[in-house]
């Protein structure tokens, strides 16, 4: 079954070459990045990276940052453009060890999440 997400991939990735998603521009970058950055967590995970945009900005200052999409297209232009460490997987099944990370961020994500009680619980299990 073809998700929402693989279908509208490459539209996705073109909007970014033109300046993407104004509202996470202008808007919510600057409280996501401060959040993490007072935080201290060395080891975070970005649950629903897409292409890995959120990834690559907060790993100029977070030493180890990994990023989770079921998205495989997503993934591929994720790693194109590095930054961090990229998994195929789903919140509600991560493919990761119990604390494994200091911190989960899920930007604008849990609206696409199918269970997100379950994604939610994951998220707890892995910090």
């Amino acid at each position: 079954m073809q998700s929402d997400w693989d279908a509208s991939a490459e539209a996705w990735i073109e909007s970014l070459k033109t300046g993407g998603d104004f509202s996470r521009v202008a808007v919510l970058d600057r409280p996501m990045l401060a959040a993490v950055h007072a935080s201290g967590a060395r080891r975070v995970l970005d649950v629903g990276c897409g292409e890995g945009r959120f990834c690559r900005m907060i790993s100029e200052t977070v030493p180890q940052v990994v990023g989770l999409d079921p998205t495989a297209r997503l993934l591929s232009e994720a790693r194109k453009l590095g930054g961090a460490q990229y998994a195929q997987g789903r919140a509600e099944d991560m493919p990761f060890e119990d604390r494994d990370f200091d911190m989960v961020v899920s930007y604008l994500s849990l609206i696409d999440i199918p269970d997100n009680a379950a994604a939610i619980a994951e998220m707890a299990r892995v910090v």
